[in-house]
């Protein structure tokens, strides 16, 4: 077994290695910041790297590749030159090109790269593997390359990525646990903790922080990198008049969800699938947790009449779930369920009898990683008498729109007709020049009355008219 990845002591001559050599940085210029693996890397082996910390004061960022040749062969850190690229990509037995900002992931900042048997380095990105270099010497021993350049400050090796609920924990650590909103501003004060059962399907933690010992309920965890879903069950029921909101919290894509492309492949994130979904359940889980016939596995919830998967949400104009979008689940008095996704208007679920009580329960199944429960509304009044004064707002805002509109149009129609009416009838059109000054601003009988029984005079600028000539538009 190989043993965790670390940076090598021999490094460029800014870099700064702390955390047991799993943490590199970069403490001066924008340069100067070449790392090694301190051990050779296997094929297909990969290298986890995390960005840690960025600048936006450079341009360029990390480099990535492989070297064949030893670091000690450096034996001192002013042995190393400026830039990996091109200073020593242009030697023999170095391979490494620039990585692109938007690589990195913007929840989890996390990503690797191998080499394969064919000699060509695959990066991960937020849309899948591509292919990043080509043409590696795969037959002698290979050390991880970095070069942390330009904006890129500080990166860590990650030694066992299989511990995805531990780094999401980590990574959530900075979270604002208390019951916020940033969608549904309007009911947060009507907002009471809402947590999720003890009792979960094996892919399924809650969120630890620092400062408390007990794990905290209302955010679970789901490890996607398990060939399993994941199942959590709401601890109270949504009976009628009531609502759960919901926030995610984190999104990491998994294995099977990427698609390998290279670097020549057009790819959007339309192609990474963000896959959640809701349930319903009569049972009441407290009681079928008490006898141990809770179902936590999506096969034997399938095979249960008595539960219900509903269909993946609706997102209207958008194509995946993003990081921190929020959902609310309501159940009217119709025996409708609706959701609103950030405080969109409801919209229907699923038609059920009013009559029983349904305990909710989310599925997890693909990139969706962190979810917090925010809170449970037992009384929807007032969320839907504001959602009533939005739609007033929303309608009375469109007719004033179009009314400004139509205005604007009745406006531009007259303005239009004006420009083109002679200036003296106003009855036909302008068709006749003035010279010499060149002004077209009469109709031909108003500019033939002028010249031989008026003025003479432009009614434009004044000048004397000596002859006119009527146009022609083609």
């Amino acid at each position: 077994m190989n043993t965790p990845l670390q940076f090598h002591p021999v490094h460029g001559e800014h870099i700064k290695l702390s955390r047991n050599n799993t943490v590199a940085k970069r403490v001066d210029s924008f340069c100067k910041g070449i790392c090694f693996s301190n051990r050779t890397i296997q094929i297909r082996e990969k290298v986890y790297v995390r960005l840690l910390s960025k600048s936006i004061q450079w341009t360029g960022f990390l480099r990535l590749g492989v070297t064949t040749c030893d670091p000690n062969t450096h034996r001192t850190s002013t042995a190393l030159p400026r830039h990996a690229c091109p200073d020593l990509t242009c030697r023999p037995g170095y391979w490494a090109k620039c990585v692109p900002e938007n690589c990195f992931d913007g929840t989890n900042k996390l990503t690797y790269f191998y080499v394969d048997d064919n000699g060509e380095l695959f990066l991960n990105t937020p849309t899948g593997e591509i292919s990043l270099l080509t043409g590696i010497f795969v037959q002698e021993p290979l050390w991880a390359l970095l070069d942390i350049y330009g904006n890129c400050i500080s990166i860590e090796l990650v030694d066992d990525y299989q511990k995805r609920s531990g780094s999401i924990n980590d990574q959530l650590r900075n979270i604002n646990i208390t019951t916020t909103t940033s969608f549904f501003k309007d009911i947060c004060n009507d907002l009471s903790p809402l947590t999720f059962l003890s009792v979960h399907s094996s892919s399924i933690s809650f969120f630890l922080s620092s400062s408390n010992v007990l794990p905290n309920q209302s955010i679970v965890i789901y490890d996607n990198t398990k060939a399993c879903d994941g199942v959590v069950f709401f601890s109270e029921p949504l009976i009628i008049n009531s609502g759960l909101l919901i926030q995610i919290l984190s999104i990491i894509p998994s294995n099977e969800s990427r698609l390998r492309t290279t670097t020549t492949t057009t790819t959007t994130s339309n192609l990474l699938p963000s896959h959640i979904q809701f349930g319903l359940t009569n049972c009441n889980t407290q009681n079928l947790l008490r006898t141990n016939d809770l179902p936590l596995d999506i096969e034997n919830i399938n095979d249960r009449s008595e539960f219900w998967i509903l269909q993946d949400f609706k997102l209207g104009n958008k194509t995946t779930i993003d990081r921190n979008d929020e959902f609310l689940f309501t159940f009217n008095q119709d025996g409708i369920i609706e959701y609103s996704h950030n405080n969109s208007k409801l919209k229907d679920f699923i038609h059920v009898d009013s009559n029983l009580i349904y305990y909710p329960f989310l599925i997890f199944k693909g990139d969706i990683v962190a979810i917090r429960s925010i809170g449970y509304i037992k009384n929807l009044d007032r969320y839907r008498s504001l959602q009533e004064i939005n739609n007033k707002n929303d309608t009375t805002k469109s007719n004033q729109e179009l009314t400004s509109i139509n205005n604007n149009n009745i406006k531009n129609e007259c303005d239009a007709k004006l420009s083109q009416d002679c200036t003296i009838c106003f009855d036909h059109v302008r068709d006749t020049v003035l010279i010499p000054c060149g002004h077209i601003c009469l109709c031909y009988l108003c500019a033939k009355e002028l010249i031989e029984h008026g003025t003479k005079q432009c009614p434009i600028c004044r000048s004397s008219i000596k002859l006119i000539n009527k146009i022609y538009l083609a």
